[in-house]
């Protein structure tokens, strides 16, 4: 098996630890560009200028994740679109199950849906090597403007209470769809299974009581970030 460097830390990775890792990066990289999209046409229906604004600060960042992470895939000899190619038919069935019928929906999903993804995959990164797992939590890291967008949907739910149960139910789905496709996501790919499991490398993997403390942490973080909109989870 050969072994090439990643790039800072001088960690070698061998051939499947290196299409693992590629693997992960390129989830989160489809994830990101296909969030610059949706964050940018959400901007476009947001009538308040301070929504406005932090809709469009939040998709630019998705875009320079997406960079970041896509010049980390070339650094580990990957090719950025091949990378991705795997993981689209999953995100667009998410995207499609859980299309928003209005701003406030849209705006629910940009804060719960891709929270939960975020989580999902910074727990992933916790079995690559330490160069990976720094570029994902720096393309994982909250907007600046994140306040805003629970702001806007609390005062959504203060002008017309009758949304509130909806909603909670909305989010309930949101992180219901996110984890079933995350786990399809992360099953699907064997070298990224193997990576997770740490079959295929000396790092050691995730126990099956270390994966249930993983969805534990996922639900608790869903359940405060519901608290934060006002709604039960």
């Amino acid at each position: 098996m050969s072994e090439q460097a990643s790039p800072s830390s001088g960690t070698p990775l061998g051939d499947r630890e290196r299409e693992g890792t590629i693997d992960l990066l390129g989830a989160i990289a489809y994830g990101a560009i296909s969030g610059f999209s949706r964050m940018a046409a959400d901007s476009e229906m947001a009538r308040d200028l301070e929504l406005k604004r932090a809709l469009a600060g939040m998709a630019v960042k998705e875009f320079h994740n997406h960079e970041l992470l896509a010049d980390h895939i070339v650094d580990l000899g990957g090719e950025p679109n091949a990378a991705m190619v795997p993981f689209k038919s999953a995100f667009e069935v998410f995207h499609e199950r859980t299309r928003p019928r209005d701003l406030l929906e849209g705006l629910v999903k940009a804060y719960i849906g891709d929270g939960i993804a975020t989580d999902f995959y910074i727990e992933i990164s916790r079995y690559v090597e330490p160069e990976s797992r720094a570029i994902i939590a720096r393309a994982s890291s909250d907007h600046r403007d994140v306040d805003t967008i629970v702001k806007a949907v609390r005062a959504g739910i203060a002008e017309d209470s009758r949304r509130a149960g909806p909603l909670a139910l909305w989010g309930r789905r949101l992180v219901g769809e996110a984890l079933t496709q995350g786990q399809v996501v992360a099953g699907e790919r064997e070298a990224l299974s193997e990576l997770v499991l740490g079959l295929s490398h000396d790092r050691p993997g995730a126990t099956l009581e270390e994966v249930g403390q993983l969805m534990q942490r996922l639900t608790d973080r869903h359940q405060l970030r519901m608290g934060r909109l006002g709604l039960a989870a």
